[in-house]
């Protein structure tokens, strides 16, 4: 593995990997009721769907690409009404805050839901190649070098997210029932609203 292009993909991963948007606060949201593993699991389904999509863009894998770009339109569509659910759901479900460790079922439905969400948005592979110009990693010759480059880039998101669900868990004790109530409206709102760009970007 090239240790250069390792370095390079987890720059990437990072610059490009802060989590934002639903999967932001389902992350958060999760991690303050479940537990720090759900958040992470939630995070790590994110980054499951930009390695494959940095591998589409490294590895030319054509025929999905393809697939995803030609119903672009249907499936961002399908997945916005998803989140809005989701969104929706997250602020009816819980008003007050009963921590409930995750099971091993469940930790995997955040894992799944978080890559679903992430991967109805065909538009990531622009930012790859935006990314790989930016990076300068638009000479990959070798399979070593692709190789270290995904593994950087999904390397990049997971430090992300664990940073984000560790900084959660050690403030997790100042969260009382009455901020958890208005930060479930924040999360849930966000939800929405990204959900919501999406349906009205395709329409």
């Amino acid at each position: 593995m090239e240790v250069g292009y390792l370095l390079k993909g987890i720059c990437i991963g990072i610059v490009f990997g802060v989590p934002v948007g639903a999967i932001g606060a389902l992350t958060i949201r999760r991690t303050i009721l479940h537990g720090t593993l759900a958040g992470l699991a939630s995070g790590i389904g994110c980054s499951a769907a930009d390695l494959l999509y940095a591998c589409i863009c490294v590895f030319g894998l054509t025929l999905f690409s393809d697939f995803m770009l030609k119903y672009q339109s249907i499936i961002s569509l399908v997945g916005g009404v998803l989140v809005i659910l989701m969104g929706v759901s997250s602020i009816l479900k819980k008003r007050t805050i009963v921590k409930e460790t995750a099971r091993t079922s469940q930790i995997l439905s955040f894992f799944v839901s978080s890559f679903v969400i992430a991967i109805v948005n065909p538009a990531t592979i622009l930012t790859f190649v935006l990314a790989f110009s930016i990076f300068n990693v638009c000479d990959i010759t070798a399979t070593e070098q692709g190789f270290g480059l995904v593994s950087g880039i999904f390397l990049g998101t997971c430090i992300w997210w664990g940073l984000i669900t560790t900084m959660i868990y050690i403030f997790m004790e100042r969260v009382t029932d009455k901020v958890f109530l208005k930060l479930n409206y924040i999360l849930g709102g966000c939800i929405i609203m990204f959900g919501a760009l999406v349906v009205i970007r395709v329409l």
